[in-house]
């Protein structure tokens, strides 16, 4: 293999063209997909912190909080006091983000059909594989 491909803009290219795929779709509810993401790990953990939010999704404090700022905004998650360290915070989804999330999932699961279609089934596992591969080799820094 020749060390002339970067991986880094191969992937990127890749990300990009992925991200607006699906935000294209996620576009009729308001969310991006850094949005839609959040909303989905803090609908299955039902409550998180920062911290584990920041594990979940493989983010930079500032990177989540700058995704946050605006689904607290408008109300979508809720925050609470942590009751055993007051300088944590809970996170969690208020009415308003489960209806929006409940509105967003179906849309975010056909976009997941769609894209598996366009790609196909082999390359799609193919890429999973690959991509928690990388979680897995380069997460802990």
């Amino acid at each position: 293999m020749s060390t002339d491909y970067c991986f880094n803009l191969a992937l990127r290219k890749s990300s990009r063209l992925i991200t607006q795929f699906y935000e294209d779709r996620l576009s009729e509810t308001g969310l991006k997909v850094g949005q839609f993401s959040i909303l989905r790990a803090v609908n299955y953990t039902k409550e998180t912190t920062n911290k584990e939010l920041q594990s979940i999704l493989v983010l930079d404090q500032t990177t989540l909080t700058r995704n946050l700022k605006p689904l607290i905004r408008d109300e979508y998650l809720k925050l609470a006091p942590h009751p055993e360290d007051g300088r944590l915070k809970i996170i969690s989804l208020s009415e308003s983000g489960k209806a929006l999330y409940e509105r967003a999932e179906p849309i975010w699961r056909k976009t997941q059909e769609d894209l598996q279609k366009k790609i196909g089934t082999n390359e799609t596992d193919s890429i999973l594989a690959l991509a928690d591969t990388f979680v897995k080799t380069l997460g802990d820094k």
